[in-house]
């Protein structure tokens, strides 16, 4: 009898034993969290290239704003070949419209495709005519396209001119 009654003793004392054990355990890990800083991070999203604000530039009309605007959407989004089937979409309906080749040219950059993101931007500024806003971020995107391929002359000289009276 003694001896069950051993074991029982031993038994009752593990079991008050363990729910103290857990308890420093926890304190242990919640202690360590606070200390390492381990608290559930932000989901952080890869940045997007944006240029300075454009201000108030107003959409195309028609089913060419709706594809610049989900070109945007889908640019944000970091879907850089949806956005550049929409662009391509408004481009063969309005081939002239400067802000539909700009975007072309931000796709452009976005994909490291440097060089022609240059030339869309030359070929944006041409057809903007006196849209002075849409010519400055022409200009700022290929600075920074040049600061990117490595020429850094060129890259100021675009940074002069988005300056100038843009």
């Amino acid at each position: 009898m003694n001896s069950k009654l051993h074991i029982n003793n031993r038994i009752l004392s593990r079991s008050h034993e363990q729910p103290c054990r857990l308890w420093r355990v926890m304190i242990l890990v919640a202690l360590f969290c606070v200390i390492t800083n381990c608290t559930p991070q932000k989901r952080v999203s890869i940045p997007v290239f944006r240029e300075e604000p454009q201000g108030q530039l107003p959409l195309p009309s028609g089913q060419t704003g709706t594809l610049l605007t989900s070109a945007n959407m889908a640019m944000q989004a970091g879907e850089l070949d949806k956005a550049e089937m929409h662009l391509e979409r408004a481009l063969r309906l309005s081939p002239s419209d400067a802000q539909l080749w700009h975007g072309m040219a931000r796709v452009r950059f976005e994909q490291g495709n440097y060089a022609q993101a240059v030339q869309f931007c030359l070929k944006s500024n041409s057809l903007a005519g006196k849209n002075g806003a849409i010519v400055r971020q022409n200009w700022l995107l290929m600075e920074k396209a040049y600061l990117k391929t490595g020429e850094e002359e060129k890259a100021t000289q675009a940074r002069q001119k988005a300056s100038e009276r843009y």
